[in-house]
């Protein structure tokens, strides 16, 4: 619904106007208006003419006058126009009346669309009523007044009379200080003296300390003589040991180098050592085979008599008993490998499998944990760990596990495919045993 005007309230101008605005605002806008009003007009005639000028619809100082107390309240507007029921209305009336509030409430109850007309009619008794209250409490403020003239008239009396007594205080306190100043300069004078002796005083004890500072600089002096030889010699000394010190750095990155170079040869080697293995696998395979074509043919398994390969039918069949021949000490076994290094561990599984076991891997701690390490050792049938390659925490606790359940434990020198190898090879021999 849509709220009420200022022309709307025609019958409201009057106090709208008066309650609303302050005389200064009330001249601000008669000057909007052009020279309807004359600037030497009456307080009384500027509110006659905008009284009359509110109650014409549409008109432009009305417009005015409306946005004016639209931007002037619009906080008030917003809480009153959320209410719409009569009684909260009243009530929040009353609450901003009480607190001495009315020009920004009285405005927005003018403009609520929803207020009832006994309401308005209240509301605009109330506020005419207390309009000739104010007057009335103008008229007791202006005898009011009077009488404050008189005793201003009495304070500045008074005033003098006080400034009599201060002026009188003020030449008091002048000769006091003419007396201060006096004794000050008394007391100059004997600070002065005072200082002069200080000086003379301080300049007996300097001459004793400097004969004191001269001999503590012979001293000194003759102690910078018998240090500087030894100062020379720690100097040289440094240098040789500055020089030794290049040499050996130099060394060292000239072994490092050749560390790195040992490493690649190393590896180099791993691998022709891994493709050899292969290759001697592959000949005890050929000599096991031919050492039973020798003794008779085998006997018939589900791989050949169905065209599949060696081992595929999965059963215990001659075929996997000649090819696990060469390594029968390890066949079936699990063996545990505990560090070394990652980018090797699928070389580690194949040498391992050539060897006919299966080969379980822990990084000795570096990504896997503790507790998987338990679970591969209550799985394993060996274990192998390269002392090179391993953390000491993963070491001591695979030695306490292998040595509680009795299992072989292999610490290899280093975590080469040869070195496995040689490990794999001994505990192949421990099986045999």
């Amino acid at each position: 619904m849509t709220r009420k005007s200022l022309w709307d309230n025609a019958d409201y101008a009057c106090p709208i106007v008066g309650t609303c605005l302050t005389v200064a605002e009330l001249r601000r806008i008669c000057r909007k208006c052009g020279d309807a009003v004359a600037e030497n007009a009456t307080d009384y005639e500027a509110h006659v003419f905008l009284v009359g000028q509110a109650k014409v619809a549409g008109g432009g100082p009305a417009k005015y006058l409306q946005r004016f107390l639209d931007k002037k309240y619009r906080r008030e507007l917003r809480t009153f126009l959320r209410e719409t029921d009569p009684a909260k209305l009243k009530r929040l009336w009353r609450e901003r009346a009480d607190a001495g509030d009315v020009p920004g409430p009285f405005w927005a109850m003018m403009c609520h669309p929803t207020a009832p007309e006994e309401l308005l009619r209240e509301i605009y008794g109330e506020v005419h009523m207390l309009s000739h209250r104010v007057g009335a409490a103008n008229r007791a403020e202006l005898s009011r007044l009077s009488w404050l003239e008189e005793r201003l008239a009495e304070a500045g009396a008074a005033l003098e009379e006080s400034k009599t007594v201060l002026r009188q205080a003020v030449a008091v306190w002048k000769g006091r200080c003419r007396e201060a100043m006096e004794a000050l300069a008394t007391e100059r004078t004997k600070r002065q003296a005072a200082e002069r002796e200080r000086i003379s005083l301080r300049e007996a004890i300097e001459h004793s300390a400097v004969a004191a500072v001269r001999r503590d600089r012979d001293i000194l002096a003759e102690q910078l003589r018998e240090t500087a030889p030894r100062l020379e010699a720690t100097e040289a000394e440094a240098g040789r040991q500055a020089l030794a010190l290049e040499r050996a750095h130099a060394a060292l990155s000239r072994n490092r180098q050749d560390l790195t170079d040992r490493d690649r040869e190393v590896e180099a080697l791993e691998a022709s050592l891994f493709a050899a293995l292969g290759d001697a696998v592959a000949a005890h395979a050929a000599h096991a085979e031919h050492h039973l074509d020798e003794l008779g043919e085998p006997d018939s398994c589900p791989c050949r008599e169905n065209g599949l390969a060696e081992g595929a039918c999965g059963q215990a069949c001659a075929c996997r008993d000649a090819g696990a021949a060469s390594h029968a000490g390890l066949a079936g076994k699990r063996v545990l490998y505990v560090g070394g290094r990652c980018s090797l561990v699928s070389h580690y599984k194949l040498l391992a499998a050539k060897f006919g076991c299966e080969l379980l891997h822990h990084d000795g701690g570096r990504e896997q944990s503790s507790h998987r390490l338990w679970e591969l050792l209550g799985s394993a049938d060996a274990v192998v760990c390269p002392v090179d390659c391993v953390s000491h925490e993963a070491c001591s606790l695979v030695k306490q596990a292998c040595k509680g359940c009795l299992k072989p434990l292999i610490l290899a020198r280093s975590s080469g495919l040869s070195s496995l190898a040689r490990s794999l090879t001994e505990l192949e021999a421990g099986h045999a045993q």
